[in-house]
């Protein structure tokens, strides 16, 4: 029996550690062939032995994901290893621990923030659509945030950096969706962990606090699983069961943006 991604290749950012690690070891699972991009060396090497362990193709680069030559590089890499390129799971991002109000923002983390959560996206599906476009078509999944829907206090720059990717998401699905091209994002809420960048700055204390206070403010009464959002995923990158899904946005939160 064929497993529900075989033939198919992805490349997914963010790839080493959380969202992006759990969704690659499920499009593994599935049969899918991978190329995985992170900035972070050291924890890419032990997500791609993770992943091959599956017994899929796995290939591996390291970079800033808002350089144009790494999104370049990753989309030859796809080209040249299999010929093809059918998903496109744009996850990196960052949110600084001491990311705060606009008028406090310092212009050179309003830069890093949307150079990372935004171009990246547009750098990647850039370089994307013209080989989906000549083998039919694809699918791109982007990671955007109830951030981008619902604006949180002193977290200005990441929230509109997520709103701006959900539009971007919605005019990459208008423009090419008579070419086969579908284009979709997820948008979750309290995971059960913070994002790579900031848990290097949380003490344990920190993040306990943090799990407690997601808990009184979503309504399920607790944090999500990355693999419960990985799933979402891969139901949008399914060319059978989203066949007909462009230009959606996915909330996955616990009921968070209904409060």
């Amino acid at each position: 029996m064929s497993k529900r991604f075989e033939g198919k290749v992805v490349i997914a950012t963010g790839a080493a550690s959380g969202l992006g690690l759990a969704t690659a070891e499920m499009f593994a699972a599935e049969g899918a062939a991978l190329v995985l991009v992170d900035l972070n060396a050291d924890a890419l090497k032990e997500a791609t032995k993770r992943v091959a362990a599956a017994r899929v193709v796995v290939d591996a680069i390291v970079g800033d994901v808002s350089d144009p030559s790494v999104s370049q590089q990753a989309v030859r890499l796809a080209m040249e290893r299999h010929g093809r390129l059918d998903i496109l799971f744009n996850n990196a991002a960052i949110d600084p621990w001491n990311a705060t109000s606009l008028e406090e923002t310092p212009e050179d983390m309003w830069a890093q923030v949307i150079d990372v959560n935004l171009k990246s996206a547009y750098m990647f599906t850039r370089a994307a659509i013209p080989h989906m476009r000549a083998t039919g078509g694809g699918a791109i999944v982007n990671t955007c945030s109830t951030a981008g829907l619902k604006a949180s206090p002193r977290e200005s720059v990441y929230g509109i950096s997520k709103a701006a990717l959900i539009q971007l998401t919605k005019s990459v699905a208008r423009d090419h969706a008579g070419e086969g091209i579908r284009s979709n994002c997820i948008c979750p809420g309290f995971l059960e962990s913070v994002m790579s960048d900031r848990s290097k700055d949380m003490t344990e204390d920190l993040l306990v606090r943090r799990r407690e206070r997601a808990s009184g403010l979503v309504p399920m009464g607790r944090e999500g699983r990355y693999d419960e959002v990985a799933r979402a995923v891969l139901f949008l990158a399914d060319p059978v069961q989203s066949s007909y899904i462009t230009g959606a946005s996915l909330v996955i939160d616990g009921g968070f943006t209904l409060v």
